[in-house]
């Protein structure tokens, strides 16, 4: 098929888990399919390109939504380059999708990364009513949408009437289909870099620092966890937090901890992934799946989660390596991080590879 995709946001070059799962998505999509990406210009050029076509035609400012001649620009494209699928990421093109279904009468398909109404709502905007009929609507319109998680899809069937045959979950994925090979001496080279002990164990917690439920979660470590933990003064660890835009007053808070380094942004992730005995994710608030989850245990990392951290992750497919504790349920949490990082190694099973490996998700995706 000829897909084309209107992305109403910058991810290229992709570093957050949303940017990543757009891009990740696109490129498995385009081994078997002729893809068109429509979208805001890169943040730089600064990246490797993608398996697809690249039009970086609309300008990043927030006027592009209510910009009527994107419509014609667009009709222009689909005719010309004789479109069979109109695949629109999130919602908030919603009048746009709506226009093309009437105009194209091409097959037009969504994928949600939240409830967006839900969100908002969340986080005391008062228009979110607006925007629950505005999404309702646009999700009646398409032929097809495409959720995150399986909650989400169950709570958009419930609360916007959805059909259950129009609706699918289409996980993050990765391009692992194996645990890979942990990057060598990655536990020695951190210790070394950050001046950490040899018998202390590191406990790593990252992600993008300015989103307000990562920043939830620092502000939980440094006043919550990092207490509760030194009340075992027998286990030796390091809280290392890597993520940049952390706000400067949780970075000066860390400053002062003694047992916690923030690292700010990595260039190799995965060499902390592999150094860690323990990956924390105690979020506690903030819609969808946690991406840096699903990396970590992609990598066999043991990871102790809150339920809020662990919604939309397929438990049953990632044996002991993932430990779900109560939100808030603060004693249980640290006694899950002490018991993980002094348990044997084990292997995440195979059937996590089957679920969230991106060749294996695109052959189960509708379109």
């Amino acid at each position: 098929m000829n897909v084309f995709t209107i992305v109403s946001y910058p991810f290229l070059p992709a570093t957050t888990g949303g940017e990543i799962c757009t891009l990740g998505l696109h490129n498995e999509l385009a081994k078997t399919h002729k893809v068109t990406v429509y979208t805001v210009k890169p943040y730089n050029n600064n990246f490797t390109k993608p398996n697809f076509e690249l039009l970086a035609l609309m300008p990043f400012k927030p006027i592009r939504y209510m910009n009527i001649f994107v419509f014609f620009k667009i009709l222009k494209l689909i005719k010309v380059k004789q479109i069979d699928l109109i695949f629109f990421e999130q919602t908030w093109y919603g009048w746009l999708l709506m226009l093309l279904k009437t105009f194209t009468n091409k097959k037009i398909v969504l994928r949600a990364h939240n409830i967006e109404y839900l969100r908002f709502k969340s986080i005391g905007k008062f228009w979110w009513k607006l925007l629950f009929y505005y999404e309702k609507l646009t999700y009646k319109t398409v032929h097809q949408v495409f959720f995150l998680t399986e909650e989400d899809r169950q709570t958009a069937i419930k609360v916007f009437k959805l059909k259950a045959e129009n609706t699918q979950v289409i996980p993050y994925g990765i391009n692992l289909d194996s645990i890979p090979k942990k990057e060598e001496n990655a536990t020695e080279i951190v210790k070394h870099r950050h001046n950490i002990k040899p018998e202390e164990n590191i406990l790593l917690f990252y992600g993008t620092m300015g989103y307000k439920p990562n920043n939830d979660a620092v502000l939980y470590i440094l006043e919550k966890l990092q207490p509760a933990l030194q009340k075992h003064p027998q286990f030796y660890y390091k809280i290392v937090v890597c993520g940049k835009n952390l706000p400067f007053t949780l970075e000066q808070k860390i400053k002062a901890s003694p047992s916690i380094i923030y690292c700010g942004f990595v260039p190799n992730l995965n060499e902390y992934i592999d150094a860690a005995k323990v990956v924390l994710n105690p979020i506690l608030s903030g819609g969808g799946v946690k991406t840096k989850a699903i990396d970590a245990l992609a990598r066999n990392a043991n990871l102790v989660s809150t339920e809020t951290g662990s919604i939309g992750i397929e438990r049953k497919v990632c044996g002991d390596k993932l430990t779900v504790i109560p939100d808030n349920e603060l004693d249980a949490f640290v006694r899950a991080i002490i018991k993980c990082s002094e348990a044997p190694i084990t292997n995440i099973p195979k059937q996590f590879y089957e679920t969230y490996n991106w060749s294996k998700i695109i052959e189960r995706m509708e379109l």
